[in-house]
């Protein structure tokens, strides 16, 4: 399976927490999925990183390595899928990712109880 890492579970996963479920943790080990990253997540997780706010010390080129991310480039017109989703969600960045999930055709691994009012299929 393709699953698209949403920012918090990546974290989650790198640290070891205990807020990361036993099926996120058991998809994110399994051989057989490709884990992979939007870009916007990408500049989420070092943005976070250069302010500060990750308890995460690793920069996200050493988790994409650690983890075998693959990094998927942001299509321009994404934000047009973006900005026609309905406004569940007041972040930009978690409706970029959405748009991402659907432009892709992918399952988003994300714990966001309103991500996952989208129309989109989700693992937790």
């Amino acid at each position: 399976m393709d699953l698209l890492i949403d920012t918090h579970a990546l974290i989650w996963a790198v640290e070891g927490s205990r807020r990361l479920s036993s099926r996120a943790h058991g998809a994110i080990v399994d051989p057989a999925n490709r884990l992979l990253v939007s870009g916007v997540t990408a500049w989420e997780f070092a943005d976070l990183k250069a302010r500060g706010r990750l308890p995460v010390l690793a920069r996200f080129a050493v988790v994409a390595e650690l983890l075998s991310l693959t990094i998927l480039d942001v299509p321009g017109d994404l934000w047009m899928l973006a900005d026609s989703l309905p406004n569940l969600h007041g972040d930009p960045t978690d409706r970029m990712l959405i748009a991402h999930t659907l432009h892709a055709d992918l399952t988003l691994l994300t714990a966001d109880a309103t991500v996952q009012g989208y129309p989109i299929r989700t693992l937790w």
